[in-house]
């Protein structure tokens, strides 16, 4: 689980006021808000089987350009195989155990369902996932 967070800054800028007695006074207002993108998953279910998984993930991000949700695993062997279904959009796990799992675009807030299915694993395997802002 990767967290990215980021301070709002508020910087005012006063104006010079006019030496006469009409003058006015004001100050301009500068607002930054910063990309802040967090992902949280909730307790998966196992079947009892051990090869399927489900469960949701909370996910916040305001970017307007979207972010990659990505799983990170251990090396998958020759015959092992998993699968990932996140939000609808289904990926095989790669060997290499960096996978690429969703992009979304735009600034989104909510939960997803998340299944993952296994085939032929000789060992446990744990997936963390987390997001990169594009």
């Amino acid at each position: 689980m990767r967290r990215l967070i980021a301070l709002i800054a508020i910087v005012a800028f006063p104006t010079a006021a006019n030496a006469n007695s009409e003058a006015l006074t004001g100050f301009r207002l500068s607002l930054t808000i910063p990309e802040i993108c967090e992902i949280e998953s909730s307790a998966f279910v196992v079947d009892a089987n051990g090869i399927s998984a489900s469960g949701s993930v909370f996910e916040m991000c305001n970017s307007s350009r979207g972010f990659r949700v990505i799983a990170s695993h251990r090396m998958l062997a020759t015959n092992e195989q998993a699968q990932i279904s996140y939000a609808g959009e289904t990926s095989q796990l790669d060997s290499s155990g960096l996978s690429d799992v969703a992009l979304r675009s735009g600034p989104t807030v909510g939960n997803v369902p998340v299944t993952i299915q296994t085939n032929g694993l000789v060992q446990d395997l744990t997936i963390s996932l987390g997001l990169t802002v594009i």
